[in-house]
């Protein structure tokens, strides 16, 4: 049997999705939920730092070799992201769903103490959607673990990030084959991208204390670029890594303007979900609109079959 997840909002976001005939998903370091790409930094550095420690192999960066080039890269990465993070430069697109419609904590905390509303959509029919996309886009369940649990999916990801380095330089000769000063940019770089899809990664897990959200997501498999010259530009050739995605993101990315922020998003086409991709509207404890209010916004937008009922929750603020 088909379940439905939902999605909780305010209600001008309601009537934005409903008239714009899209969902929003959003910079992910602008949500309730920020610190999740924040998990795994710089833990897996740390981690990554006593796994080489523990098992060294021959390295070479920048002249440097062994621990002192091994350290050095890491001091470099550690660098690039502490200045990235606070310039909002490592992030994804997300939305996020829950598996019951009328739930006290999804109302408190996603729309707007009550007076939202959350809206329904069929998960076969989100999940039909990311395949044809498989490459780009995946909705997941998110798993919660303990903090130890945590820990242990970061040392793994720091171990299989070793093996990786081991062979790069001989990756990137054979594939560009480039100059010795050119090595070491690509180092560098394909690095950074290799801990930046691990960051990404960290979109799947949640803290066990959050279990009774029952959460599921929609993002990108990767890093969301803010380049503007690959947003917006016509410079395509300085890609190396990404571009079906940036293909799918380009001129797309739009805003959402705050009192005091703007807040990035990729709108996602409700018509390339389903034809009647809205199954459900439930009314927060704490929202006024009536039923033939409602009925006449889905007359003038064209959905048809929408359910519409109230919150049994009791919530006052």
């Amino acid at each position: 049997m088909d379940k439905i997840l939902y999605h909780y909002c305010n209600t001008q976001k309601m009537y934005g999705i409903m008239s714009g005939r899209q969902l929003r998903m959003s910079d992910i370091t602008k949500s309730n939920d920020y610190n999740e790409v924040y998990m795994f930094f710089p833990g897996i550095i740390d981690a990554m730092r006593d796994a080489y420690y523990k098992n060294p192999f021959p390295f070479e960066f920048d002249g440097k070799t062994n621990e002192i080039g091994m350290l050095m890269l890491f001091q470099l990465a550690y660098d690039y992201f502490r200045i990235e993070f606070d310039k909002g430069g490592v992030t994804n697109f997300v939305i996020c769903f829950c598996e019951e419609g009328d739930k006290l904590s999804q109302w408190r905390g996603y729309a707007d103490n009550g007076r939202g509303v959350s809206i329904g959509f069929s998960e076969q029919e989100l999940r039909q959607y990311s395949e044809k996309y498989k490459d780009i886009i995946a909705i997941e369940k998110v798993k919660y673990k303990t903090a130890e649990e945590i820990n242990d999916i970061i040392v793994a990801k720091a171990d299989s990030l070793l093996n990786e380095l081991k062979n790069l330089r001989k990756w990137i000769i054979d594939n560009f084959h480039c100059n010795d000063s050119k090595q070491e940019k690509y180092m560098l770089l394909f690095f950074i991208q290799m801990l930046k899809i691990v960051f990404m990664k960290s979109l799947r897990y949640k803290n066990i204390s959050f279990q009774e959200e029952n959460e599921w997501r929609m993002f990108f498999k990767y890093p969301i670029t803010k380049e503007t010259e690959f947003i917006y530009g016509e410079d395509g050739d300085k890609r190396v890594i990404f571009d079906e995605m940036v293909e799918m993101l380009k001129d797309k990315i739009d805003f959402n303007i705050l009192d005091n922020d703007i807040v990035s998003y990729f709108p996602l086409d409700l018509s390339d979900i389903s034809a009647k991709p809205i199954k459900e509207v439930i009314s927060g404890p704490n929202n006024r609109i009536l039923l033939k209010d409602f009925q006449l916004l889905c007359g003038k937008y064209k959905y048809h079959d929408v359910a519409f009922r109230y919150s049994k929750i009791s919530y006052r603020e």
